[in-house]
């Protein structure tokens, strides 16, 4: 393996100049230009030059004519630990972060991946209805097979109401919080 990255079109240092070694320089990562750059970590170039100054690694320096050479991964780490010793970055970068989440959440929806709250809580009721009727006609139906006599009809009835009384005794949102609270308290 050389000392010079491979030709993959990024910017390279100027003829006869050797670009800076890195500490991590096990394999060649591409060079990038500044504007290169700064498309890949989504500022304004101007921004990527203000971050040279605070000390983000050059390999070649620019000026008079040429263009500074990035190694794109060293910069991008560097840029990622300095996350959050700037205020206004910081607050930025949330925002990117919860503009991208909700990206990823309307195009889970459009694929059908998932769905609205209000669609789960009205499939939810209306699977437990099922299920409270089912119950609710298991005593009839077992003294119809021959399985329970007449005489225990109506304490089965009153068991399988208590049971759907349980089932109704939830409710879909308040209860849906208060088990998020309690499994937020226990992690």
């Amino acid at each position: 393996m050389t000392d010079q990255p491979p030709d993959n079109g990024a910017a390279k240092p100027a003829a006869g100049e050797k670009p800076e070694k890195s500490k991590k320089t096990a394999l060649a990562f591409p060079f990038v230009d500044r504007a290169q750059l700064a498309k890949l970590m989504g500022v304004h170039p101007d921004t990527v030059t203000d971050f040279t100054t605070k000390g983000m690694p050059v390999v070649t320096t620019g000026g008079h004519g040429r263009r500074s050479t990035y190694d794109a991964i060293a910069c991008m780490d560097w840029w990622r630990k300095g996350q959050g010793k700037n205020a206004k970055e910081a607050a930025q970068t949330r925002a990117y972060e919860a503009s991208a989440k909700l990206n990823e959440l309307k195009l889970q929806r459009e694929r059908g991946e998932v769905v609205s709250r209000a669609v789960v809580v009205r499939e939810g009721q209306a699977y437990i209805k099922g299920w409270v009727t089912q119950v609710m006609a298991l005593p009839r139906r077992a003294v119809q097979a021959g399985i329970v006599s007449r005489e225990f009809e109506p304490p089965m009835t009153a068991l399988c109401r208590d049971i759907c009384d349980e089932i109704n005794r939830w409710k879909a949102v308040k209860d849906a919080g208060a088990a998020s609270k309690q499994n937020e308290d226990a992690g």
